[in-house]
């Protein structure tokens, strides 16, 4: 201790007597001040060894936490085995500090590096590490030339380096491949202040992996991702290959799996390419992953690239009912009402003008003429009289408007197929509960029951099938839904619209009011994430991922109008009324023939019975003469 508290001394003198170009003991305050401003940090947190007690670094630290409280800036002095120990709950209540490490011998170093081993992530604050100057500089090989990554940052490190009295202050950060990369960012001088060596973000100046292997899990799904002569295709393998040259690393592509990835209760572990990531034999899995609380907890994702409709998907049932009512749908009630109201005042006026006077046979004579005219017919007899012609002009001219009106109306109800269903929304699905629900087996849908609040959701996953039965793929999920009956498939949008297959029939659906969040997964915690949706950003806004989208997700409609057979069901209610006008006109005419055979009967007796009784009265007539 002795020991540690005269170098201490020797230290400080060798610091306050020497002037290295600007960066004097002095102006450290408005090093660190300009660092603060850079990186944006909400408050300084200063790190030193607690082995031993220095008092003139003590009252050094003192004077710059007032210093930085007139700033109205936060400020604190930790030890490292306090950041050791407390980095978790910082992580948690802070928002994001700038750590001033300061280090002067090689117990201090190696203490810091047994923290950075410790504390993960390491890349939540923005680190600024001073080599304080110390005579002979013993530590100044580990700061101008660090051979390995000794202080154990990742791609995502924010660590500023202040080597001794040299002016340049150096970013810090590795890849995997245990080597400290460094970069110039700026200078820093007494009259000029902090001179930024470059105008770039960081992922924009930190944007080269060296060539890096990352380890590539993909599920086998044509239009997302798929294995083509050795290459990773489809639309997530193409935006792959993209962000492989933009970031320069290689891919190692393992082999494709069938499933997306869910968590397996009985066995305690995720499946599929989930599975894959969360046990570290992958890094990135490249296909179309839900968004879900579930896996957030165990992966990350990258910025969502397809936003997409929920929904629930079933046969179209094959027959259509028939329209027996819609000769009368085409009208309201309203209308039908009010048009026997005026045929009914219509045929009283015809009479009243015709005869001046009340007539029952009148009135039923002219009620079938106004029939009559409602359904184009014409009359046999057309009055002189003035106002007859007139109030028969207007009855002519109010029958061709609705009866245009009503042909009009009927050609489009019956036209128009309409297919009928036992339920239009998810709420009817759920009370009508004859239909089963399917979801893809270990994927987002699957899990989701056990984060769902809604009631809802909730019964609707009352009607899931048993595990045994679930598609593990698409293609699977909407070929159970055209073999089976009364089979409803949940899953989104974008899954539906790019599944490229001839479906063996016709598919239709209802919303579910849910939109899920599509993107890329990654290893928890993966460094790289940063860089990627970086460059995911860029290609958004240079139109990159809407061309891979119109080449692998975006169908084109075909133009070709779609005409429908016209079929016996469709024409069903017209042959009725023909059918039953005919067999009706053949009652009639039968009853009308018997009719007038019996009256032709009767009129004969009766004529025989004259004639009969003619001649006795003449017989009696001439015997009574003679």
């Amino acid at each position: 201790m002795k020991y540690m508290t005269v170098q201490s001394l020797v230290t400080l003198f060798f610091v306050l007597t020497i002037k290295a170009e600007g960066i004097h003991i002095n102006n450290y305050f408005r090093l660190i001040s300009d660092v603060h401003k850079y990186y944006h940090t909400f408050s300084v947190i200063f790190v030193r060894s607690g082995n031993y007690h220095d008092f003139n670094l003590t009252t050094m630290l003192h004077a710059w936490s007032r210093d930085f409280s007139r700033q109205r800036v936060m400020t604190a002095t930790i030890t490292f085995s306090d950041l050791m120990s407390e980095y978790n709950e910082y992580q948690r209540t802070v928002a994001r500090p700038l750590f001033v490490v300061l280090l002067d011998t090689g117990e201090t170093m190696s203490e810091f590096v047994k923290v950075t081993k410790r504390v993960k992530p390491i890349s939540f604050p923005a680190w600024l590490i001073v080599f304080l100057q110390c005579p002979g500089k013993p530590l100044e090989k580990y700061c101008r030339s660090p051979a390995d990554n000794v202080f154990n940052v990742d791609f995502s490190t924010v660590m500023l380096v202040l080597c001794y009295d040299h002016p340049s202050l150096d970013e810090w950060y590795a890849i995997r491949d245990n080597r400290t990369r460094t970069f110039e960012l700026a200078t820093w001088t007494a009259d000029g202040g902090l001179v930024l060596g470059t105008r770039k973000s960081l992922y924009a100046r930190r944007s080269d992996m060296f060539g890096d292997i990352v380890r590539v899990a993909f599920v086998n799904e044509l239009l997302f991702s798929s294995l083509e002569n050795g290459e990773i295709g489809g639309f997530f393998g193409s935006l792959l290959m993209e962000l492989s040259r933009a970031m320069n690393f290689t891919i190692e592509i393992l082999d494709p799996v069938e499933a997306y990835g869910g968590w397996n209760q009985q066995q305690k572990e995720w499946t599929g390419v989930i599975g894959q990531l969360v046990s570290g034999k992958a890094d990135f899995g490249v296909s179309a992953f839900s968004i879900t609380a579930a896996r957030l907890n165990a992966v990350d994702f990258t910025l969502p690239l397809i936003h997409s409709r929920s929904r629930l998907y079933f046969k179209k049932p094959n027959e259509a009912n028939v329209h027996w009512s819609g000769y009368f749908k085409a009208f309201s009630s309203g209308i039908w009402i009010m048009l026997a109201t005026i045929i009914i005042i219509a045929s009283i006026l015809l009479t009243i003008i015709k005869a001046k006077r009340f007539s029952m046979n009148l009135i039923f004579e002219n009620y079938v003429y106004v029939w009559g005219i409602y359904c184009q017919q014409g009359l046999s007899v057309f009055s002189n009289k003035l106002s007859m012609r007139l109030a028969i002009l207007s009855i002519y001219v109010s029958s061709l408007v609705i009866t245009s009106a009503y042909s009009a109306s009927l050609i489009s109800f019956l036209t128009l197929t309409k297919t009928h269903l036992p339920f239009s929304t998810l709420e009817g699905y759920v009370k009508d509960g004859s239909y089963k629900l399917i979801v893809m087996n270990n994927s987002a849908e699957y899990n989701m029951v056990k984060h769902f609040k809604t009631p809802m959701f909730l019964k609707m996953y009352e009607l899931l099938e048993e595990k045994k039965q679930l598609p593990s793929t698409l293609s699977d999920g909407f070929k159970q839904i055209c073999e089976r009956k009364k089979l409803a498939f949940y899953t989104t949008e974008v899954f539906k619209s790019a599944l490229n297959i001839n479906q063996t029939c016709k598919i239709m659906y209802i919303e579910s009011g849910r939109t899920d969040n599509i993107a890329m997964a990654l290893t928890k915690g993966n460094p790289c994430i940063g860089l990627m949706n970086y460059n995911l950003r860029r290609f958004q806004l240079n139109g990159l991922i809407n061309k891979l989208k119109g080449k692998y997700l975006l169908k084109s409609i075909p133009l070709e109008t779609d005409y429908n057979v016209v079929s016996l069901k469709d024409i069903a209610p017209t042959l009725t009324i023909v059918a039953g006008s005919i067999v009706l006109a053949l009652f009639i005419l039968i009853i009308e023939k018997m009719h007038h055979s019996l009256n032709t009967r009767f009129k004969s007796n009766e004529s025989k019975n004259q004639v009969t009784f003619l001649m006795q009265n003449y017989k009696s007539e001439a015997v009574r003469r003679i």
